[in-house]
């Protein structure tokens, strides 16, 4: 069940040596963004600014909002442009922030006037001004120590070059300023300008990484941070409405249950206690068979309202914990079942929804797998929880609409988490839900 990750951390770390190759290719890339980025600043900055500084003063008298919205839309475009830059130039994943729509039914000024009530379009004009002056700075930055460190050589080849055709009264170089004269003078302008040169060569590399990494961080803050926001409030929603729907199934399925089994020997019960009562006095022998199936019945009540006192609060698992009860689990389990489940430190909630997918993979399996071993593994991997259930059988398992293997999915994603479900035939079934920890 353990997969050996060794050579893939080997490929990685062989990955991330330095090679020139990859350092002139960074360097390179840098360079590539803000020569790009540079007219594409002067000219967003300055129609925007020149939109909102036209637009701000005349907001009183109505000119001044369609001249803010033209703002923020042509800043929106702007973004647009250094998203498509950052992702192809420097490699920079920035996802777009779905744009604020005007409420159903809104009047033509009110969809007009939406973009300016979208806090993304004033995080792409700040954006279009933060970038154009990191990269006023930036750039001459990245210039200056690429050329020290190509000065490294070039730096005394020219010395030597002008040592030679120039006379040497027309030469002054570092030497003399330190009171070197005569031949000596010359190899202390060369040492000097390697010494420097190589400070410049062996500093440029970390310098543009940390600038790469100060314009990729105000990119994905200004940028891309309000979707990694919608895209937790979307999880949210969606964990609630399929917590929701998991939890309606629930109940109907316990209902039918309920339906089907207990109330229906209470009923048979109380029939037969009916017929006892008439029976007592004329056949005793009668009433007391009767009385006897009674009993029967109503122990198979109690056996099945404890099976599905188990599927709403299993008391082992509050009592004794995860481990023992999915070893519970296995023993009541028609099927052969090996259970791996090392003592873990999991929120309750986890814990529960663990226990519901095992019960569950176990149930289907047992109807439907023809399987003759069922593998139950369960680990901690970061903050999240994740558990695997593993039968050898027919395989061909499918996740349909009202079936089981849908309704754990509705609850392992009212959870935060997610299941896969890998099937093929005649291979076994494979099911694995990963669910956070903190959610």
């Amino acid at each position: 069940m353990n997969t050996m990750t060794l050579p893939q951390t080997a490929g990685n770390d062989a990955s991330r040596r330095w090679s020139i190759g990859r350092w002139a290719s960074r360097i390179g890339r840098f360079l590539a963004y803000v020569l790009i980025a540079l007219p594409l600043g002067v000219l967003g900055f300055s129609l925007v600014i020149t939109l909102l500084a036209a637009g701000a003063p005349t907001v009183v008298v109505w000119i001044g909002l369609p001249i803010l919205v033209l703002a923020v839309l042509v800043a929106r475009g702007f973004a647009s442009a250094g998203r498509a830059v950052h992702s192809a130039v420097l490699g920079t994943d920035l996802p777009t922030p779905a744009a604020k729509l005007a409420p159903a039914g809104a009047g033509p000024a009110r969809r007009l006037l939406t973009p300016l009530t979208d806090p993304q379009s004033w995080l792409n004009a700040l954006w279009i001004l933060v970038n154009f002056l990191l990269v006023l700075i930036t750039l001459p930055l990245a210039l200056a120590w690429i050329g020290g460190a190509i000065a490294t050589v070039g730096g005394p080849v020219a010395t030597l070059i002008l040592e030679q055709v120039l006379p040497s009264s027309q030469v002054n170089g570092l030497g003399e300023l330190f009171g070197v004269t005569g031949r000596y003078a010359v190899a202390v302008d060369v040492g000097m300008q390697v010494v420097a040169g190589l400070f410049f060569l062996l500093t440029v590399g970390p310098l543009i990484r940390g600038l790469t990494a100060l314009h990729q961080g105000v990119a994905r803050g200004l940028l891309s941070s309000r979707y990694e926001s919608q895209q937790r409030l979307l999880r949210t929603q969606e964990s609630r409405a399929a917590g929701r729907t998991a939890e309606s199934t629930a109940l109907r399925r316990l209902e039918r249950d309920l339906h089907d089994g207990p109330q229906q020997r209470l009923v048979r019960a109380s029939m037969d206690l009916a017929r006892v009562e008439m029976l007592a006095a004329k056949d005793p022998e009668k009433a007391q068979s009767v009385l006897r199936e009674t009993r029967e019945q109503l122990g198979l009540t109690l056996d099945d309202l404890r099976r599905l006192s188990r599927g709403i609060a299993p008391p082992v698992l509050v009592d004794r914990g995860l481990a023992a009860a999915l070893t519970e689990l296995a023993a009541i389990s028609p099927l052969p079942t090996s259970v791996e489940s090392p003592d873990l430190d999991l929120p309750e909630h986890v814990e529960i929804g663990i226990y519901y997918v095992v019960s569950e993979a176990l149930t289907n399996a047992a109807k439907h797998s023809g399987a003759q071993h069922v593998h139950v593994e369960v680990a901690r991997m970061g903050d999240d929880a994740r558990v695997i259930i593993q039968d050898d059988g027919r395989g061909g398992a499918q996740m349909r609409t009202g079936g089981g293997l849908a309704g754990l999915a509705g609850r392992v994603a009212s959870l935060e988490g997610r299941l896969s479900v890998q099937s093929p035939t005649g291979q076994g079934t494979r099911i694995e839900a990963v669910i956070p920890c903190a959610s």
